[in-house]
């Protein structure tokens, strides 16, 4: 594994010393990337980010439970401030955008009806997560306030049905 963590879920309110504070004690971190929802940060030691992985999943910052895991894909060489990171500390940079590859489009879809407008693709992503692999995320693009959601598996979709659907909670409750 790889020196860089991901943060998701992460709450708006989130800056780059609430992030420092929250790491305290798990080694030094060479660089902190945020975005609106998530961010990444990089340590100096794999194993720094093994134990932060390990030990911060599923902890509380700035009052939202956050998914700490390790990131996925190589390490882009392009600026954070050219992509909309709000923080950056340290030599290099890197985003999102290349190093991941197109999204994995399925047929276990998802769509998702009255979405907030403040609603973005990566907040919908983030939270689906919880669910199962979310491999395509997109929200307001065919349709305003509807969102697209797919799975890498079916389990993973109807987990999500199950679980997150509101409209099936109410009607489950009634019956």
């Amino acid at each position: 594994m790889g020196t860089r963590v991901y943060i998701g879920r992460l709450s708006y309110h989130a800056r780059e010393k609430d992030i420092e504070r929250f790491f305290r004690g798990y080694g030094r971190i060479r660089d902190i990337m945020l975005k609106n929802g998530y961010g990444f940060v990089e340590f100096d030691d794999y194993r720094d980010a093994d134990d932060a992985v390990y030990e911060l999943n599923g902890k509380e910052l700035c009052g939202e439970r956050v998914s700490v895991e390790h990131a996925r894909g190589p390490r882009s060489e392009d600026s954070f401030r050219d992509r909309g990171f709000r923080g950056r500390r340290g030599g290099g940079g890197g985003g999102r955008r290349d190093k991941y590859g197109p999204p994995t489009r399925t047929d276990y879809r998802l769509i998702v009806e009255n979405l907030s407008s403040r609603v973005s693709w990566q907040d919908l992503k983030d939270y689906m997560r919880q669910a199962g692999e979310v491999t395509y995320a997109d929200a307001h693009k065919k349709h305003r306030n509807e969102g697209i959601i797919e799975f890498a598996t079916y389990g993973d979709l109807k987990n999500a049905i199950d679980k997150l659907d509101r409209n099936q909670r109410q009607k489950n409750t009634t019956h």
